[in-house]
């Protein structure tokens, strides 16, 4: 199987202002286009095999900027099912206003993402569902175990990869900091699973472009 190179989106507005973005289709501001070409050096250095991404602009833009002088040449294949959990009508909103606006069903999904929702959107069950067969079809397209293949989602997803392929609660996907343009490694076997660089920012840390640790 193939090892994955996870990369979330460069950021956007709604990342700077900790709104929740979920399916809202927000582009990259200019932090998160510098981010992507920072991320473009990084990618350079790497022998990948293929690329998939979000249908999200936020994270086509980042595989698109990402890819550019690619050797050999690489356009990132779009999914649909690699999209961020929806927020539903809580998208737009700070957690403050969550709690503001939908008190109960935000403490709720606070205490139990795996089975509960913000108003509207999606619990982690859904998600991972949904995630997982993305990555079937990624993984049975690409099954190699020399392959390397890009993949460019958002901090929800990846953080859900992450408890699944460790075999966390999903629960604890909070444990997981997924910063803009960030990379994470994660080495597929048949019966497991090795993550083997996680969260690195160390092509955007030296441009002065990172979100702050």
């Amino acid at each position: 199987m193939p090892k994955l190179i996870l990369v979330r989106h460069g950021q956007t507005d709604y990342n700077a202002q900790r709104r929740y973005q979920g399916h809202t289709d927000i582009p990259l501001n200019e932090m998160g286009l510098r981010q992507a070409r920072a991320l473009q050096k990084r990618l350079s250095h790497l022998k990948l095999t293929a690329a998939f991404c979000s249908d999200l602009s936020r994270a086509r833009t980042t595989a698109q900027i990402g890819l550019e002088g690619h050797s050999p040449k690489l356009e990132a294949e779009i999914l649909p099912g690699l999209r961020e959990a929806s927020g539903g009508r809580a998208e737009g909103l700070n957690y403050n206003q969550m709690l503001e606006q939908f008190p109960e069903e935000t403490k709720l999904w606070q205490s139990d993402r795996y089975n509960y929702s913000p108003p509207g959107g999606e619990n982690l069950k859904t998600v991972l569902e949904r995630v997982s067969q993305a990555i079937d079809y990624i993984t049975n397209k690409h099954p190699g175990e020399d392959e390397v293949v890009l993949v460019v989602a958002h901090g929800g997803v990846i953080g859900t990869l992450l408890c699944h392929y460790m075999g966390m609660d999903l629960n604890r996907i909070w444990q997981w900091r997924v910063d803009s343009c960030s990379l994470s490694i994660v080495h597929l076997y048949d019966n497991a699973s090795i993550l083997s660089l996680f969260n690195d920012t160390s092509h955007i840390d030296s441009m002065d472009l990172s979100e702050g640790k």
